[in-house]
Parts: structure tokens; sequence; C-alpha cells
């Protein structure tokens, strides 16, 4: 099997293409960068479209970065009981969301316990059930107004129904559906 070429060299990047050289969501990427995590160099200018990068101070931090990720021996694939906690965590958050006059306190729970699973699914390898959970985390980055975070997980159903699928592919135990 032919090994993957490395990402092509730019001369600029932007978010997107930080993302592909990655292989990672363009969320989770922004995520980041408004989290000030995984060292993330600070941009090299703001345009309206977003931030960007020269390739020459961009491209040692993607090549550190795929080599931590590619060789980490801890990380761990993504179990369907983790796919399952986040996604009855995250649907949980999205039904909170749709009720007419949403509750703050009940909310503000709700964001706690799926960023409580956060950890773990970080510590997960980047593999595509791996990309998959973090796109879904992503979606709570950005603007914490209750319509915007249901825009995002509602662009992100697609995401959850894959997690509520992976959850199912390996159930721990059957169980009648009444007990």
């Amino acid at each position: 099997m032919r090994q993957q070429d490395p990402a092509p060299r730019r001369a600029y990047y932007g978010l997107a293409e930080i993302a592909d050289a990655l292989g990672l969501s363009r969320q989770l990427v922004t995520v980041w960068r408004r989290r000030r995590s995984h060292d993330m160099p600070e941009p090299t200018a703001e345009l309206s479209s977003g931030p960007i990068w020269h390739g020459a101070a961009i491209e040692p931090w993607i090549d550190r970065l795929r080599t931590q990720r590619d060789g980490d021996a801890q990380a761990v694939p993504l179990t369907p009981e983790l796919a399952a906690r986040l996604a009855r965590r995250v649907l949980r958050l999205l039904v909170l969301l749709l009720e007419d006059r949403p509750r703050p306190q009940l909310l503000a729970q709700a964001v706690a316990a799926v960023r409580d699973v956060e950890p773990a699914v970080e510590a997960t390898q980047a593999d595509d059930d791996g990309r998959l959970a973090r796109t879904v985390l992503a979606a709570l980055a950005g603007d914490s107004a209750p319509a915007a975070v249901r825009a995002r997980l509602a662009d992100v159903l697609p995401d959850l129904a894959r997690l509520v699928r992976k959850a199912n592919a390996e159930p721990a135990a059957e169980t009648a559906p009444n007990g």
C-alpha cells in the first residue's frame, strides 16, 4: 500500500488548509485557535475571510502536530461506549435548546456534561471516528447564544447520527427496550 504523500506546501494557509493538512475538521482547528490550544501559532494576518499564516510559519507546527498525533502511543480508538456517552449528552443539550424557552441552568448543566467528555474524546486516535467525535464537540465552540449553538448542532446532526451508529455497532449487552 502506498504511503500517503505529505500535504502540499503552500505560501499561505487558512483554517481550511490547516485542517486539510492535519486531516481534521475546520471546526476543530477553529476551536483550537480560539482556545489558544495545541501551541498553535498566531496568524500572520487577519482578513475579512479569516486568519492566514505564512507557510513557513505554520508548516513546522503542522509537521510537529502530525508527528505527535501519528506517533502517540497513548491515543486510543473511540469506543462505542464513549461514542454513546458523547451522543447522549449532545442530544440532551439539543433537546433543551429546542424548548420554547430554554432554561439557562439546565443548558449550563448540559453544556458542562458535554465538556466533561471532551478530554476523553481528545485522547482518541485521529482516525475517522476520532475526527467525527471532535467535529461534534467543535459545534459547541463560538457564539454561546442558544440559537447559535442550536444551529451549529443541527449542522453536525449527520455526524451525530454516525456516532450513534458507532455506539450501536458493538453493543456491550443486549437489553429489552423496556428494561
